[in-house]
Formats: structure tokens, sequence, C-alpha cells
């Protein structure tokens, strides 16, 4: 019997096909969860995000937009 090659998805992946998977997400669970699987997709959902929603003060304000790339979108409330 031959044994089956272990191969990683997230090596054989790329950034485009990661971000097409996360494009079907609808919940923001779903989103949730895909941030948790690795520091890389972490990264990548910040850098898709448009939109945040938080109570952080101006320094960290400053922190956050160097993560979210693409953010358009505030909501201070």
């Amino acid at each position: 019997m031959e044994k089956a090659s272990r191969v990683c998805f997230n090596k054989v992946l790329t950034n485009n096909e990661l971000r097409a998977v996360l494009a079907k997400l609808q919940s923001d669970k779903d989103k949730e969860v895909f941030e948790l699987v690795c520091k890389r997709w972490l990264h990548l959902h910040s850098t898709e995000q448009k939109k945040l929603c938080t109570r952080a003060g101006p320094l960290m304000l400053c922190k956050m937009a160097a993560s979210f790339s693409k953010l358009v979108e505030l909501d201070p409330s």
C-alpha cells in the first residue's frame, strides 16, 4: 500500500485563491473564523476589509490604519 503524500493547502493556495474563498463567505461569523486559521489568513482578511467598527483612541486608530489598507468606512460607535 502506498502512503498518501501530504500537502499543506496553505502552501498551495495563492492569495488570490484565498481572496476568492473569502469573497464566498457571507456571514461575519464565517469571516471571523477565516482569520483564525493562521497569521497569513488574518493579514489577508484585514487588508480586504472595507468597513470597521471600533471604539479606539487616536493612537490605536493610526496603528489600525496601517493594518486595514482598504478601509473606506469607520464606525466609531
